[in-house]
């Protein structure tokens, strides 16, 4: 039996394919003031005294053992964060996307004249400082978004502009990616020192959104051809110092996962398993140097944990635990961001049974069939 390790010992083991005490978790993507207030024990005024400290409270009494780059509800009226509406973008032609491509350089060495590495590594430096400083023993689990691929263009000229430019002007596309993920490497083999420099846990979580709940947002073809490489020149650095990334996954990303591998990462998390995700399946796949999956086991967002009762929620974890075979390569986190609708008591019961199973009492398989499509076949 493994001796009691440290939050830090824990997260590094299982990324390493080492063994563990328990399963670790990871928190930080939670909504809510009221949420973050209960499950940090405090009140809704004291919560909205010092918000960072609140979620780092509520975070601590979920028994985590890291954090991404948290979400800090600051308002009690705000329902949602991170969304792109594209009547913001109305009068956005695809031809501003094309635009922008000319007044990129085409040569790399050009593209990284206006880089900044001192200004680069800085901006990182102080956010780990800050996480060291600010989060009471929550390891950091860097959570840079620019380090997975520039794909949402939608987020700067809109859906609409930005699909029609890949139909119409698919280079243009490519090249504001490649330029971007030019920019983005840099950054990468910064991080490779700091990893070493602050002994950082070996993880790097990341990937934008690439599909909806129908399949990939652009053709697989297409991001094979323009993005996919982009974002390996990116991720290279880190996957050759020995460093684990993950990407999200969120809609069907069925169609994709063998080139998410194939570029190098080597983890996943996310999942809406109401698409007909099956994850014995996605257990199967090994990265390119051979590994098992690590998998950030995404609790449901959008059925178990804002509908679902502490048992449904107790069953989904067990679920998790089923088929990374006892929680080899598991993180225990949430699918994605949760909304203030979800009972804070399942998010509570979900960290808390992970925390308190015991790695060597028998298990007995049960949750081959994800459990809510099981129980609640109506919904």
């Amino acid at each position: 039996m493994v001796k009691k390790l440290t939050s830090k010992e824990r997260l590094t083991r299982q990324a390493r394919g080492q063994e563990v005490d328990r399963i670790p978790s990871i928190g930080g993507w939670m909504e809510g003031v009221r949420n973050m207030a209960y499950l940090a024990g405090i009140s809704v005024q004291e919560y909205m005294q010092d918000p960072l400290q609140g979620v780092v409270k509520a975070n601590l009494n979920l028994g985590a053992d890291g954090l991404v780059s948290p979400i800090i509800p600051h308002r009690l009226d705000e329902v949602r964060t991170g969304y792109v509406l594209d009547d913001r973008f109305q009068g956005i032609e695809p031809e501003a996307i094309l635009k922008a491509a000319e007044l990129l350089p085409d040569s790399e060495r050009k593209v990284l004249d206006s880089f900044d590495p001192v200004a680069e590594e800085r901006r990182y430096r102080e956010y780990f400082e800050s996480a060291f400083r600010n989060w009471n023993g929550l390891e950091p689990i860097p959570n840079f978004w620019e380090i997975g691929g520039h794909f949402p263009l939608y987020t700067e000229f809109g859906y609409t502009a930005f699909f029609m430019a890949c139909s119409l002007y698919p280079e243009a596309v490519g090249k504001i990616w490649w330029a971007r993920s030019l920019m983005s490497r840099e950054r990468a083999k910064i991080l490779v020192g700091l990893y070493r420099e602050y002994d950082l846990v070996p993880l790097m979580f990341c990937g934008e959104d690439l599909c909806n709940n129908k399949g990939p947002m652009i053709s697989p073809d297409f991001l094979r051809a323009y993005y996919f490489p982009t974002v390996a020149m990116i991720i290279e650095p880190l996957v050759d110092a020995g460093v684990r990334c993950i990407h999200h996954c969120d809609g069907d990303v069925r169609p994709i996962l063998g080139d998410l591998i194939s570029i190098g990462f080597s983890g996943l998390q996310g999942f809406q398993y109401e698409l007909g995700i099956d994850p014995y399946e996605l257990r199967k796949l090994r990265s390119r140097m051979g590994e098992e999956l690590l998998f950030f086991t995404g609790l449901s967002v959008t059925r178990t944990l804002p509908f679902g009762t502490v048992e449904d929620v107790k069953k989904e974890v067990d679920y998790f635990l089923d088929f990374t075979d006892g929680g080899r390569g598991m993180f225990l986190f949430t699918s994605n961001v949760t909304g203030v609708e979800v009972p804070p008591e399942n998010i509570l019961a979900a960290y808390h049974h992970v925390k308190n199973w015991n790695p060597e009492e028998p298990r007995v398989i049960t949750h081959t069939q994800w459990p809510w499509a099981k129980d609640h076949p109506e919904i």
